[in-house]
């Protein structure tokens, strides 16, 4: 299949985040671009500005009779009422992750795949690639530096994407260079178990022609090669984390190291400095101004594929302090001088640990106060307790009710599954609606003590993040 051989695209789902990079990159092609989307967003303003037409109600009159070609997101239920048209039109009709994988074809891609980290490692390569020797790029994020989930370069044979595991869809990539950045548990709805999960892993890796891996993986990689109807094992070109043994240091026999690393990792006003080591060259006091240790790692994986795709040790050192990361992977949105308001993503345990553990080092005396709202009953119900022990970490918790997505209510599944875990820390539940009550009543009763507000989840929580950063910044940041 060549994606390029369609002009009028019609996209079920236009608005989601990786749907909407694709419907730019037909926009940018001169394509006749429609679809439709169940609510107005930012995103679909955007698009439709840029000339999309788009609807928002499902209605079977509204597909283009001139569609060459249907692109729809899983999300999409098989109820939908346009569905019955769209066959009858008997035009191609293919999966976002299709449609990605025959774009990236034409290009050098480089992939980022993980259950946590993609957006930020490929927003970050995005932006040094596009600041240096050019890229293209379709993002799982809208990155604040590029200005949005796509970018486009007529020059480049770079393409620069993220590797979604959720139903296989990275199986359709075939990238040049790709970073895996973990494997925790996660769609177990889509894979059932664990071992399912990393064996899709797996078979991503072998279609890597490199690939470089966290350190985490390698003993799970080993003992995955040894499993029996595993396959081959797949050969990371090396792997990347945290100093091991301080920068230029030795480890003692039979300990593994590294082959990409930050070592003399330090907060400086307000920022990490690092020293970075791999393969491709050695680079002194790196600057980076994103929060959290676990952004560090990502920018070693992220600076390791643009140091393989041509960039040098100068252009990265130069360039990386300038990276302002990816909106709501913990974007600073208000302060008001006792009060930072950050709005973040993170929708599993492990990245809301993260987050938090960020958090506490930039604001050591600071009260922790998180508003999540889970995401999908199934991850709800499979990780319960991961979700409070990561929730653990704060001072104050709000749980919002579960966003449903894709899914319908599960008898016996509700926040209470997680609140209940929590233990010693104060937890409230409400709609998503209420969270700004509770932050007025949190306003209300501080008594000028510092303290770090966090709305999380991936699911509409950030509607309220406007009302939110008013509240405690007067219109936040600018």
């Amino acid at each position: 299949m060549e994606a390029g051989v369609f002009k009028h695209p019609y996209f079920l789902g236009i608005g989601g985040i990786g749907m909407s990079a694709l419907a730019w990159h037909y926009l940018q092609r001169g394509c006749v671009v429609s679809g439709y989307d169940r609510s107005r967003s930012p995103l679909t303003a955007r698009l439709e500005q840029a000339g999309a037409s788009i609807h928002y109600e499902e209605d079977p009159g509204r597909v283009p009779a001139g569609t060459d070609v249907v692109i729809y997101t899983p999300a999409v239920p098989e109820s939908h009422a346009e569905w019955g048209v769209i066959r009858k039109l008997g035009v191609p009709v293919f999966k976002r992750a299709e449609i990605l994988g025959a774009i990236c074809q034409g290009y050098k891609t480089l992939a980022v795949a993980g259950t946590h980290g993609k957006t930020t490692v490929s927003s970050m390569l995005a932006y040094l690639l596009q600041q240096s020797i050019g890229c293209n790029a379709i993002l799982g994020g809208i990155s604040l530096n590029l200005g949005g989930n796509y970018h486009y370069d007529a020059s480049s044979p770079f393409m620069v994407t993220e590797a979604d595991e959720y139903d296989r869809s990275f199986w359709q990539l075939h990238p040049w260079f790709a970073a895996v950045t973990a494997w925790d548990p996660d769609h177990l709805d889509v894979y059932g178990t664990v071992g399912n999960m990393r064996d899709a892993y797996r078979r991503f890796m072998r279609q890597c022609r490199h690939f470089i891996a966290h350190g985490s993986l390698l003993e799970d990689l080993r003992v995955s090669g040894r499993l029996e109807g595993a396959g081959p094992l797949p050969e990371a070109d090396y792997f990347y984390g945290l100093e091991t043994a301080g920068f230029g240091g030795e480890l003692p026999p039979g300990e593994f190291r590294p082959l990409a690393e930050a070592a003399a990792v330090r907060v400086v006003d307000g920022a990490y400095r690092f020293h970075y080591q791999g393969p491709r060259g050695k680079i002194e006091d790196l600057e980076l101004r994103c929060p959290g240790r676990h952004n560090v790692e990502n920018a070693v994986a992220a600076v390791s594929l643009a140091l393989e795709a041509g960039m040098d040790c100068s252009q990265v050192k130069a360039l990386l302090p300038g990276f302002k990361g990816v909106a709501r992977r913990l974007e600073k949105r208000a302060e008001n001088g006792k009060c930072s308001y950050y709005d973040d993503y993170a929708h599993h345990p492990a990245e809301i640990e993260a987050s938090l553990k960020a958090l506490r080092e930039f604001y050591p005396d600071a009260c922790l106060r998180v508003a999540f709202q889970p995401h999908l009953y199934t991850r709800t119900r499979d990780l319960a307790g991961g979700f409070a022990r990561a929730l653990s970490c704060a001072d104050e918790v709000f749980l919002v009710d579960i966003y449903p997505a894709r899914e319908l209510p599960i008898p016996g599944v509700d926040t209470r599954m997680i609140g209940d875990k929590i233990g010693a820390v104060p937890v409230s539940y409400g709609s998503r609606d209420q969270v700004l009550d509770w932050i007025g009543r949190c306003l209300a009763g501080n008594r000028g003590e510092p303290w770090v507000l966090v709305t999380m989840g991936a699911g509409d929580i950030d509607r309220i993040v406007p009302a939110a950063a008013g509240m405690i910044g007067k219109g936040g940041m600018p």
